[in-house]
């Protein structure tokens, strides 16, 4: 499970806005926080849905989460529909290349480009769902003190 700790900075609109603390995410194992799955802007604030009866007050430390298998949803959405694009837009311009009797490699070439990048760019508009928890409040003083 990746997980992330944020301080929430306002909850407007039933939007969230957060700053991330730390610098990775933890508990994945896998890229070390270098994946950027809880991505900020340039500020170090992240924005997201507030989740329905979430009880924290602006101020207050919580945790983003996301499980193993919304980990793998993610790596499928990313990588494997990226392969399939190229795959089928290879596909797709051979095809097209023995219908207009054009030269296969240049038409192949072609496809599987834009196939890649169809799919690639779909990919993106799907933000990862975390579930938010807050921090108790022992937790979240300890940790301040130990900065």
């Amino acid at each position: 499970m990746a997980e992330r700790r944020a301080r929430l900075l306002a909850n407007e609109g039933g939007r969230l806005r957060l700053r991330l603390l730390g610098e990775a995410c933890s508990g994945c194992g896998g890229c070390g926080g270098r994946c950027h799955l809880f991505a900020a802007d340039a500020g170090g604030e992240l924005e997201v849905p507030a989740p329905a009866q979430f009880a924290a007050a602006p101020g207050q430390e919580v945790v983003l989460s996301l499980d193993d298998a919304g980990l793998r949803r993610l790596a499928w959405r990313g990588y494997g529909l990226a392969l399939l694009g190229l795959v089928a837009g290879a596909m797709l311009g051979r095809g097209l290349a023995w219908w207009l009797q054009a030269p296969p490699d240049i038409a192949t070439a072609v496809g599987l480009s834009a196939g890649t990048f169809l799919a690639v760019r779909a990919t993106k508009r799907r933000l990862p769902d975390p579930v938010l928890r807050p921090v108790a409040a022992s937790a979240s003083g300890s940790q301040e003190s130990n900065r």
